[in-house]
This record gives C-alpha cells, sequence and structure tokens, in this order.
C-alpha cells in the first residue's frame, strides 16, 4: 500500500511526466495546445490516479490534486513564464484536478478492507 508520501510523489511525477511527454509527442510548446494531451494524456493520468486510490492507504488518495498542479507548474517553468499570478493559476488548477481525485476516491473504495 501506498502512503501519504509515496501517492504525492508519484501524484507530482505524473504532472511532470504529462507536460514534458506530451509536450514531446504533440510538438506543441504547451502540453495542452496539442490534442494528444485530450486524447492520450488526460486518459491515462485518470487511469494513474484511479491505480493511486487503489493502492493508496486511508485517505492518501486525497493528493491526486496535485497532477495538474504540477503539470502547470512544470510548463510555467518549462516556458520561463513565471508571472506575479503563478499561486493563482496553481490555485485554480488544484480545483480543475477534480476528476482525478474523484477518480482515485472511487478507486480506494473497491481496495480490500484490512483484517483485524
Amino acid at each position: 500500500m501506498l502512503d501519504r508520501r509515496a501517492v504525492v510523489l508519484l501524484s507530482i511525477v505524473a504532472g511532470v511526466v504529462l507536460e514534458l511527454g506530451i509536450a514531446a509527442v504533440g510538438g506543441r510548446r504547451e502540453a495542452w495546445d496539442s490534442e494528444v494531451y485530450w486524447t492520450v494524456g488526460l486518459p491515462c493520468v485518470l487511469v494513474a490516479s484511479a491505480g493511486l486510490g487503489y493502492f493508496s492507504k486511508r485517505h492518501a488518495w486525497l493528493w491526486t490534486f496535485l497532477i495538474i498542479p504540477s503539470q502547470v507548474a512544470t510548463m510555467m517553468v518549462r516556458s520561463g513564464e513565471i508571472g506575479a499570478l503563478w499561486p493563482l493559476a496553481v490555485a485554480l488548477s488544484a480545483v480543475l484536478s477534480t476528476p482525478f481525485v474523484v477518480a482515485a476516491f472511487a478507486a480506494s473504495r473497491f481496495r480490500p478492507r484490512a483484517r483485524g
């Protein structure tokens, strides 16, 4: 089972890989400008989020909200355009992580219960 630290790390890695991988494959400056982001990238990260939810301990699945903020932060660092509104952008992207948190929560309901 994955503890909170592992879920945090894997969620951040998923966001970074989403940005860098799709930007490289899609050939666009920013990953979300590519149709591959919407048709391949996000569905793959949604499945990864569900996997994190299934294999996480207790409520560690909540940390999947970090996927999109880490993707957005990676995009801003890579482009060199970190403006004064970056905290707002990262906060808004956390809200956009809702589908990933929902997938992780749903998958967490299917994990086997611990026997005592």
